[in-house]
């Protein structure tokens, strides 16, 4: 990888930190102002719990597909760990693979459902909805990428180096 890939590579994992950073902000902040307004105010805000329900799954969804890197996954590699090396890159590769189809073959459902969604929006900010569940596409396309590179890692390189 040249110099200035790599520059921009951690330009933009930076870029994709910060805007996992920022939802979590927002998250937290309309929680205590959701909190406040229902307990001290006794005036609760519907906008606030939608605000937290959506980041929260952006977060989630956005952070797995591109925060966390493959050794950043729980994992019980209990029956793993006692294979010899050809064993281990036998199981990455089937695991990646497995996961990859399984996610690979959900897309186009997904899809249909996200395209379905921009008919609803939501109760209380009227979001359309397909925009809300539309980082479940970004996830799921993520997961098969990483997926599909694991099992081609778990070929060429040493055992476990994919994690």
């Amino acid at each position: 990888m040249s110099t200035d890939s790599k520059l921009w590579a951690r330009w933009f994992s930076r870029r994709v930190d910060d805007a996992a950073g920022l939802m979590m902000a927002v998250m937290f902040m309309t929680f205590i102002y959701q909190v406040a307004m229902r307990y001290v105010f006794n005036a609760p805000a519907a906008w606030a719990e939608e605000i937290c329900v959506t980041a929260w799954m952006w977060v989630v969804l956005w952070g797995t597909a591109l925060v966390t890197r493959g050794d950043d996954t729980i994992r019980i590699d209990l029956l793993r760990d006692a294979l010899s090396e050809r064993g281990r890159r036998i199981v990455d590769a089937f695991c990646g693979l497995a996961l990859a189809l399984i996610f690979g073959l959900g897309l186009p459902g997904a899809w249909s459902y996200v395209s379905f969604m921009k008919i609803e929006t939501s109760a209380a900010l009227g979001w359309r909805m397909h925009l809300v569940f539309s980082i479940y596409l970004l996830f799921a396309v993520a997961i098969v990428v990483r997926q599909a590179w694991a099992v081609l890692e778990a070929f060429r390189s040493p055992a476990g180096a994919t994690r």
